[in-house]
């Protein structure tokens, strides 16, 4: 991989890996980075909210959803905070460019996390890709590695 070795990342890779969607392939090359510790992967600490809001929406049981807690917890990562100053951003920025089909509330956080912890951000979502510059953070899309 020729990326940075420390990133944040969202709920995609984490997804992607445990579900084998059709991203399974470079988010697998992600994790097996992170296990051999290549790479130090970090993720906002609302991110297991996300996930778990995610699953259940998705009609997921208690059980099914620990399951998958459990499998993400196998892969090496570091919660970063939610601070004040970093919920205050991912409000403004939800503020500004939130809304059906652009930056989704969850997302929102991952933007403000990066911005603050100056971590590039691995994600998938089209949206937060292509507003890259207005949110003033480097991207990696997972999709290219």
């Amino acid at each position: 991989m020729n990326f940075p070795s420390r990133v944040l990342v969202d709920a995609d890779l984490f997804f992607s890996y445990l579900t084998t969607d059709n991203l399974i392939s470079h988010s697998e090359s992600v994790v097996l980075a992170a296990g051999r510790g290549e790479l130090d992967l970090f993720v906002c600490s609302e991110i297991y909210d996300d996930l778990i809001s995610a699953l259940r929406s998705g009609g997921a049981s208690i059980d099914s959803v620990m399951s998958f807690l459990n499998s993400m917890n196998e892969i090496p990562h570091t919660p970063v905070s939610i601070t004040v100053a970093l919920a205050h951003d991912a409000l403004k920025l939800l503020n500004t460019y939130g809304g059906s089909r652009r930056l989704h509330y969850f997302d929102a956080f991952h933007v403000a996390a990066s911005n603050i912890y100056h971590l590039p951000l691995l994600t998938s979502d089209k949206f937060v890709i292509a507003h890259r510059a207005d949110f003033g953070i480097d991207i990696i899309d997972l999709r290219t590695i």
